[in-house]
C-alpha cells in the first residue's frame, strides 16, 4: 500500500504573529479581527467555506490550540488546515477498511470536523464478493471528500457462477455508514475515474433429462442329451418338454421362455423317409417346428430367451454458468459454457436404443454492477448512509447507489 499524508504544517519554527494566524485561517468579512475567532471550533457541523468563527478546525494536530479561554499564540506551533490522504497512482490496495477512529493514515481526523479529502489515483480493490473494495463503518464523519480521478479506480468483485439458491451476486465498491445526519460525506468521480460493482454470476445449466429403461433379452443355448421313446413321428409339444425337464437347462431360464430350433436324430435308419426340420420364419413360435421319426434316439437343441431390462442413456450434464464482471474478469462477463450431450443405452438383442437429452447451457455472468440474465444481482457501486455522490456519469459509476 502507498499512501501519502500530504498536511501543510503552520508555524512549525520561528515567531508566530497574530498576521500571520489571521491570513492562514482567514477572518471574517466586515468584522474586527479577534483573538476569540482563532479557538478550536470543536462543533461537528462546521462549514469552513462560511464566516464560522471560531475559524481554527478541530484536529489531533490542532490539539494545542485552546477552544475556551486560555488562548495562547505558542499553541498554534504546527497547526494545520486540512487533511489530506493521497494514494499514489501506481499503487494496488485490497480491501481498505476505515473506522472513525482510524490513526494509521488519518491520525484519528475522521470523526473531528477538520476538511479531509481522500485523492485515490491508484486502484482499491476486492476479490471476495462478501467485501467492499473501500469501507467506511459506521461512525460519525465530518467533513470528508472523496475524490476518485486520475486513473483512480475502485472496484468491486464479479459474483461466481453455480446453482440457484447459492450466492451469486456481485460484490460492492464503496461502503460508507455516516452516522452523522448533520453532514454528508462528499464523492466526487472524475472524468477518468471508476466506481465499478461486481456483476452476478451466471447460473449452470440444468442437467439433461436420462433414456428411459428398454425391454430386451439375452439367449441360452443347451443340448438335451439322446432321449427316446418318441413314435414314428412328433410334434413340437413332445420336443418342447423334453426340453423343459432337460438337466442341462440353465436354471435362469424361465420355463415360458424356452423353446425348441432343432432336433436331430441319432441312428437314422438307413432307408427314411424324412428327418427332422423346422417349419416357419419364426424359431420362437412351438408350432413350427414338426418332425418325422427315423429313429428312436433324439438329440435336441434347445434355445431360451431371458427377458430383462435395459438401462436408458445417462443425460448430459449442463455447462457451467459465466462469472461476473469484476475485478478478477475484468475484461469481459464470463460466457457459460455449452451443456453436454447424453450418451445412449442398447439392445443387442434387438437393435433399440434409448439416448439422454442434452444438459442445458450455462448463463452467463452480468457485465460490471449488473445482474445475470438468470443467477446473481449485482452489486452496489455504492452503499452508503448521509453521503453524496456529487459527479459522476454512466462511464464513471457501474452500479447501483443504494442507502444503507
Amino acid at each position: 500500500m502507498s499512501i501519502t499524508k500530504t498536511q501543510t504544517k503552520y508555524f512549525t519554527s520561528g515567531p508566530i504573529k497574530f498576521s500571520e494566524i489571521r491570513d492562514t485561517f482567514g477572518d471574517l468579512s466586515g468584522t474586527p479581527v479577534r483573538a476569540s475567532d482563532y479557538k478550536r471550533n470543536a462543533d461537528v457541523d462546521v462549514d469552513w467555506e462560511s464566516d464560522t468563527s471560531p475559524r481554527v478546525p478541530d484536529a489531533t494536530e490542532n490539539e494545542d490550540v485552546s477552544s475556551s479561554t486560555d488562548w495562547e499564540v505558542s499553541g498554534f506551533r504546527d497547526t494545520i488546515t486540512e487533511y489530506n490522504v493521497v494514494q499514489d497512482a501506481s499503487s494496488s490496495d485490497e480491501e481498505l477498511e476505515y473506522a472513525v477512529n482510524n490513526t494509521s493514515d488519518w491520525n484519528n481526523n475522521l470523526g473531528k470536523n477538520v476538511n479531509k479529502n481522500f485523492d485515490i489515483k491508484g486502484t482499491i480493490y476486492s476479490n471476495e464478493v462478501s467485501k467492499y473494495a473501500l469501507k467506511f463503518t459506521s461512525g460519525d464523519y465530518t467533513n470528508l471528500y472523496i475524490d476518485v480521478n486520475n486513473g483512480g479506480a475502485i472496484y468491486g468483485e464479479g459474483g461466481a457462477s453455480g446453482d440457484p439458491g447459492q450466492n451469486l451476486d456481485g460484490g460492492g465498491a464503496l461502503y460508507i455508514n455516516n452516522t452523522l445526519d448533520v453532514d454528508n460525506v462528499s464523492i466526487v468521480i472524475g472524468n477518468n475515474g471508476k466506481i465499478y460493482a461486481g456483476g452476478g454470476g451466471g447460473y449452470d445449466g440444468n442437467q439433461g433429462n436420462g433414456g428411459s429403461s428398454m425391454s430386451c433379452y439375452t439367449t441360452e443355448a443347451w443340448n438335451t442329451g439322446e432321449v427316446g421313446g418318441f413314435s414314428r413321428s412328433y410334434d413340437a409339444s413332445i420336443a418342447l418338454n423334453k426340453c423343459k425337464v432337460s438337466n442341462s437347462m440353465p436354471s435362469n431360464v424361465t420355463l415360458g421362455n424356452v423353446n425348441v430350433v432343432e432336433a436331430n436324430q441319432n441312428n437314422i435308419r438307413n432307408r427314411c423317409r424324412g428327418g427332422a426340420y423346422r417349419r416357419g420364419e419364426d424359431p420362437w413360435n412351438p408350432t413350427n417346428f414338426v418332425g418325422y421319426a427315423c429313429s428312436p434316439d433324439w438329440t435336441m437343441s434347445c434355445h431360451g430367451r431371458i427377458n430383462n431390462n435395459v438401462s436408458g442413456g445417462n443425460a448430459g450434464n449442463g455447462g457451467n454458468g459465466g462469472v461476473g464482471q469484476g475485478y478478477s474478469n475484468q475484461s469481459n462477463p464470463g460466457s457459460g459454457n455449452s451443456g453436454n450431450g447424453g450418451n445412449c443405452g442398447e439392445c443387442p438383442a434387438t437393435g433399440a436404443r434409448s439416448c439422454g437429452n442434452a444438459g442445458n447451457d450455462g448463463i452467463s455472468g452480468g457485465a460490471w454492477g449488473q445482474a445475470s440474465n438468470s443467477g446473481g444481482s449485482g452489486g452496489s457501486a455504492v452503499h452508503k448512509k448521509n453521503a453524496d455522490v456529487n459527479q459522476y456519469s454512466s462511464n464513471t459509476l457501474k452500479g447501483g447507489i443504494t442507502n444503507i
